[in-house]
């Protein structure tokens, strides 16, 4: 991996498993200092290998579900696509933002509470872009699973407890504390206890006792927008269509994607396709080796098995992007 050596990969692998790990505690775990720590962030964030922190919030803890649109491109200059993408950003419904290559151009999911909702907020946005999206493709995202990047240090036992989002809707009540906490920590997770309770006005032994009870349950982890094109590796998803589907080939298909240690996402889909996972690579060789293994492994159930190019997963990434 070009730029990263062994400290810095171990850096990145560490904030990524919680982005909410001071530079002491991270120090401690990679063996650097305080300042050695502090100037590595700084050099990774500089050279937008890290762009920025996540609060990983299970959704479905606070009634909603995540719809996925994918879409092509027409009629589009370079600075209408900018002109797209900035106000799908500024769009508190649009949670995921993403640029492809290949099948498709870009991709963005809209949380809803109901089916209801979502086709509200669709209708809208592909009357607003019809001239400009096309072949809108929907994924209905019934559970999404993130994996840890063990290909930075070659971690031979995968994490057996990993964050889950989404799958049954089951709303927590939620205090107005609770709601003000979420938005600060979902905008930067870095934020400290402190930083936190001066921002709310709130005593630091209240904001505590409440991120505690948050992370029971609704905050499932706090992860790193780490950007692995910027040292030397790409970024591929498929989407893989099924038949004859059991619990148990499922299970299977899961225990693959944990165990494999360039696979990130596993989502489970309702829509076209019924499947998709997200891996880093050194190149495209590699894709069709891991699309031939995926199809030997699980050639019992898989029907297609396509692929895309991603350039950018993290063009927004905020899954509690209320006002």
């Amino acid at each position: 991996m070009k730029q990263l050596d062994v400290k810095d990969k171990k850096l990145l692998y560490e904030i990524d498993l919680n982005a909410r790990l001071g530079t002491s505690a991270l120090g401690k775990k990679i063996g650097l200092s305080q300042e050695g720590v502090h100037y590595r962030l700084q050099r990774l964030e500089k050279k937008r290998i890290i762009s920025g922190y996540i609060t990983l919030i299970n959704f479905g803890k606070v009634g909603y579900t995540g719809y996925a649109i994918y879409s092509r491109f027409q009629n589009v200059t370079k600075e209408k696509k900018q002109e797209i993408i900035d106000e799908l950003t500024k769009n508190t419904h649009v949670y995921w933002i993403a640029e492809f290559g290949g099948k498709f151009d870009l991709a963005f999911a809209i949380m809803a509470r109901n089916i209801i909702e979502f086709n509200d907020i669709f209708t809208e946005l592909s009357t607003q872009y019809s001239e400009f999206l096309k072949d809108l493709t929907i994924a209905i995202r019934a559970e999404l699973i993130q994996f840890p990047r063990d290909y930075l240090i070659e971690q031979k036992e995968r994490r057996k407890i990993t964050p889950r989002f989404g799958k049954y809707i089951e709303a927590e009540k939620l205090e107005k504390i609770d709601v003000e906490i979420l938005k600060e920590i979902t905008q930067n997770p870095r934020l400290s206890v402190l930083e936190i309770s001066n921002k709310l006005r709130n005593s630091p032994l209240t904001i505590k006792s409440h991120l505690k009870n948050l992370e029971k349950e609704i905050i499932q982890g706090y992860s790193t927008r780490i950007h692995c094109q910027e040292f030397g590796f790409e970024s591929y998803q498929l989407f893989l269509s099924t038949h004859n589907l059991t619990k148990d080939k499922k299970s299977k298909l899961i225990s693959y994607c944990q165990a494999h240690p360039n696979i990130i996402f596993y989502i489970e889909t309702v829509g076209k396709w019924n499947f998709e996972i997200i891996y880093e690579i050194e190149n495209q060789k590699e894709l069709q080796e891991l699309v031939i293994e995926i199809r030997t492994k699980f050639s019992d159930i898989l029907t297609d098995v396509e692929s895309a190019v991603l350039f950018n997963h993290y063009v927004k990434y905020n899954q509690y992007p209320f006002e």
